[in-house]
């Protein structure tokens, strides 16, 4: 976690609610324009629960940080790694849009392009 440093700042990362709410409007931005892409026009709200699905289907459930809401932690990682430009909204629609076409539901394509970023950026 080069860029993170230790894990209690990763944590830090993860539980910050300034991070997650620029997060949310990320993720609602890529999970509706890659639906877009693939089914026409539409804008959704990621619930919770599809939110806490793609952390537990992340990388980022292997990782030693507990008492964190997991679906914020998703919202703030993505907002974290974007204010970075570990990645851009329009990289994020393509990886997103490209798991959608080959059969993969939402929760699983967010969770790819969390891989993606975190193999690419911290390890």
């Amino acid at each position: 976690m080069s860029l993170v440093g230790s894990p209690a700042n990763f944590k830090k990362i993860l539980s910050n609610k300034k991070l997650a709410l620029l997060g949310d409007a990320i993720v609602n931005f890529i999970a509706s324009a890659a639906l877009s892409l693939q089914k026409g026009a539409t804008g959704i709200k990621v619930s919770g629960k599809v939110l806490q699905s793609v952390y537990n289907l992340s990388i980022l459930a292997t990782l030693d940080v507990d008492g964190i809401d997991k679906g914020e932690a998703v919202e703030a990682f993505l907002a974290y790694a974007w204010l970075n430009n570990m990645f851009t909204c329009e990289d994020g629609v393509e990886v997103v849009y490209g798991s959608l076409k080959k059969g993969k539901n939402l929760d699983e394509a967010l969770a790819g392009l969390i891989d993606k970023v975190f193999k690419e950026y911290l390890t």
